[in-house]
């Protein structure tokens, strides 16, 4: 053949520079690796329960001042409905106030009428009655 096959270098883990390299990369990566791992698994799990606790205290926090801000609303809606109701009670008394006084004015006026109509009534039967004594009807 044209082209030789070459052999690959068998010796190369018994090389002293190239096990030093080894080695020496070896314990770099493992320094690094111990210096920059964020912590412990104890310790990152104690980490996530303090984030979790801190977060979920966060929440119930807020929910409790959402519920006493929904308890204030609740309070002042109940406040303002009292008011309304009572304004519209206030009202509604003085609408039937003018309606009794209306009713007893139109029933003065109504008495005044039927005692007036009493005097015509009268002033009538006294005028026929001396119009039959002067004997011109009946």
């Amino acid at each position: 053949m044209f082209f030789q096959q070459r052999q690959p270098y068998k010796g190369f883990t018994t090389d002293q520079p190239y096990l030093a390299g080894l080695l020496t990369g070896l314990l770099a990566g493992l320094t690094v690796g111990f210096l920059f791992a964020p912590r412990s698994g104890k310790d990152l799990r104690k980490q996530i329960a303090g984030t979790v606790n801190d977060h979920t205290k966060d929440v119930q926090q807020q929910w409790d001042k959402t519920k006493e801000q929904a308890k204030q609303t609740i309070a002042t809606i109940k406040t303002n409905v009292g008011k309304a109701s009572d304004k519209a009670e206030d009202e509604f008394g003085r609408y039937v106030e003018k309606a009794k006084q209306d009713a007893r004015k139109a029933e003065k006026e109504a008495d005044e009428a039927l005692k007036e109509a009493g005097h015509l009534a009268e002033e009538t039967r006294s005028a026929i009655d001396k119009f039959k004594d002067t004997g011109k009807l009946g």
